[in-house]
């Protein structure tokens, strides 16, 4: 985001917007309107030449000046008539089927007003449905001279330029009412680099006329196809010019034989690593396998025990039952009428007889 104070803006700001009227419009220019740098003016290019905009309520605080010829303009032209009529030291295209953010113009003359080296800068732009709704794709590229020769990349939205530029004699090839823009860029990018900041502060409207994207890559590329002669329009006006230096530099882009040998490095070395997992789940089965026969082992081991243990709790209670059955049978001995009885002839027994005395149990009862 950028850091200047809108209050410090030295340079008149141009914003070309090529209209046929259409209602998007209204959100075009509230946000040209809602801009935090105020050095502004609105160039409003009626290119269905019906001189009936309705413009005045959306852009009612910001300088506007309608450029009308009464006839229907082609992109190119609309172009061109923008161009012709603007002021400002820099110039922004805004088609009007798409948007700004608030902070769009000013971070781009904060950047271009403190690096003379450049000319040129673009945002990042979020894409979003017909409705305005974002949809998961955003144009964020790099600026990239030989990737340009090859596509176009930039919205023509998210550049702010140099009007200095139109002095080296770019403008609008009338020829081109697709991909205009594209042509322009490649005029500009003979003259300055382009600088991207990756912020998103442009929005670019699906399904417009401006809408050079196709749903199937490959169509840009069958000859039958509209877009497919319109780039191929572009190599026309263009392989002529470029060098064999820059040629080679496309074609080692689209070259994909180094990307191949890459791949194939890559998917040898995976292939690599998966054998050694393989070999790691490998022995880790094994060794899962050996664990679980050390777990039946123990298993049998402890059911061996837990029988063991039964069988010798079993044995307790058969003993613990028998000591029960002898204690009642002593006790009923000691109770009984003949031991009271004999007595008597024990004491004199054990009198008579020592030894027999000395065996006798200590604990047997007196009596």
């Amino acid at each position: 985001m950028s850091t200047e104070s809108p209050a410090e803006a030295k340079h008149l700001v141009s914003i070309i917007c090529r209209t046929l009227g259409r209602a998007e419009l209204q959100q075009a220019l509230q946000s040209v309107a809602a801009q935090s740098y105020p050095n502004i003016e609105l160039v409003l290019v009626d290119a269905a030449g019906t001189n009936s905009l309705n413009y005045e309520s959306a852009a009612k605080d910001i300088s506007v000046n309608l450029v009308s010829s009464g006839q229907p303009l082609n992109r190119s032209q609309a172009a061109n008539a923008g161009l012709d009529a603007a002021k400002g030291k820099y110039i922004l295209f805004l088609d009007d089927d798409d948007w700004i953010d608030v902070e769009h113009v000013n971070q781009l003359v904060h950047f271009l007003d403190g690096n003379g080296e450049f000319r040129a800068a673009y945002s990042s732009t979020r894409k979003t449905d017909a409705a305005g709704n974002p949809v998961n794709y955003s144009f964020q590229q790099d600026f990239d001279p030989v990737l340009l020769m090859r596509d176009n990349y930039i919205p023509i939205h998210a550049i702010l330029f140099d009007s200095a530029l139109l002095e080296q004699g770019c403008r609008f090839d009338e020829a081109f009412d697709i991909y205009e823009d594209w042509d322009f860029w490649l005029q500009l990018s003979q003259h300055t680099d382009f600088h991207h900041i990756d912020t998103l502060t442009a929005f670019y409207r699906e399904g417009g006329d401006s809408d050079t994207a196709a749903e199937n890559v490959r169509l840009r590329y069958q000859s039958e196809n509209i877009l497919a002669k319109a780039r191929a329009a572009i190599f026309d006006k263009w392989l002529p010019q470029w060098s064999g230096e820059r040629v080679n530099a496309l074609i080692g882009q689209l070259d994909q034989s180094v990307l191949v040998c890459e791949q194939n490095a890559q998917i040898h070395t995976e292939m690599q690593r998966n054998a050694e997992l393989q070999d790691k789940l490998a022995q880790s089965e094994m060794q899962i396998t050996e664990l679980n026969q050390q777990i039946s082992e123990l298993d049998r081991q402890i059911d061996h025990k837990d029988s063991q243990l039964e069988q010798l709790q079993q044995h307790n209670q058969e003993q613990v039952r028998h000591v029960k059955v002898l204690e009642a049978t002593l006790d009923a001995i000691y109770k009984s009428k003949s031991w009271k009885i004999m007595g008597p002839v024990r004491r004199v027994a054990r009198v008579l007889t020592p030894d027999a005395a000395a065996k006798t149990d200590a604990s047997e009862p007196d009596k």
